[in-house]
């Protein structure tokens, strides 16, 4: 039974996905075949019109990638209620919509490959930084939309507009007290060392990683239904 829940939770987040994902790609693809044919109806250039439709491909990569993260930060609440209804757990929820944001990452990431290989050759290590930054920027987005869900429509609009703006101050903050270290950290040895190293970096993500699904699986865990 809880397999049967956990399937259905991954198709039905699938099948969201994808019917946003058509939508967005009908409308940004239409829109934009419809300013290239404009374009050729004034000035009847017909090899500037094939070379136009040349971006359409890359259009496509864009626009799944934009549904990919948008579609995580906005479902959380709403999911969570079609779960509560279906009397499916958090815990399945999770398990559910985490293998599907995993499937649509890599399909998404698989397109833009694909895509890709009409610009230029494919690189392994480029296409593996692409595959990790998707990775980081869905699962971030998936522990901001998780934290917005646990929150009512005014609490939304003030973190929402509040939060970004405390976060540059706090950065500009930081950043002009450490002016002043900046020259004694450059003179250090272990850090030049530290920041030249690969490991130190690949260090910092799989912290970075671990704590962001963190906060995204407490957050589901305390999703509660509300009045807005």
């Amino acid at each position: 039974m809880k397999t049967q829940k956990r399937n259905l939770v991954i198709s039905t987040t699938l099948h969201r996905a994808g019917y946003a994902a058509g939508i967005a790609l009908a409308v940004g693809i239409g829109i934009e075949l419809l300013v290239y044919l404009l374009g050729f109806i004034m000035n009847s250039n017909l090899e500037s019109f094939l070379v136009s439709l040349q971006a359409i491909p890359s259009t496509l990569s864009s626009i799944l990638a934009f549904v990919l993260v948008f579609y995580f930060l906005i479902t959380p609440y709403s999911d969570f209620k079609w779960a509560i209804q279906n009397s499916i757990s958090r815990k399945t929820l999770w398990q559910g919509r985490l293998i599907a944001m995993a499937l649509l990452t890599l399909l998404v990431w698989f397109v833009s490959q694909l895509t890709g290989l009409l610009h230029h050759p494919f690189m392994f290590d480029a296409a593996w930084h692409s595959l990790l930054s998707y990775c980081c920027i869905v699962l971030t987005m998936t522990a901001i939309g998780n934290g917005f869900a646990l929150l009512n429509r005014r609490w939304k609009w003030i973190v929402g507009i509040g939060g970004p703006i405390i976060c540059f101050v706090l950065l500009l903050m930081a950043g002009y007290s450490l002016a002043g270290f900046i020259p004694a950290l450059s003179a250090s040895r272990l850090l030049q060392v530290l920041v030249s190293s690969s490991i130190t970096w690949w260090v910092i993500l799989a912290l970075y990683l671990v704590i962001i699904y963190a906060l995204a699986k407490l957050f589901n865990d305390k999703m509660q239904l509300r009045r807005d």
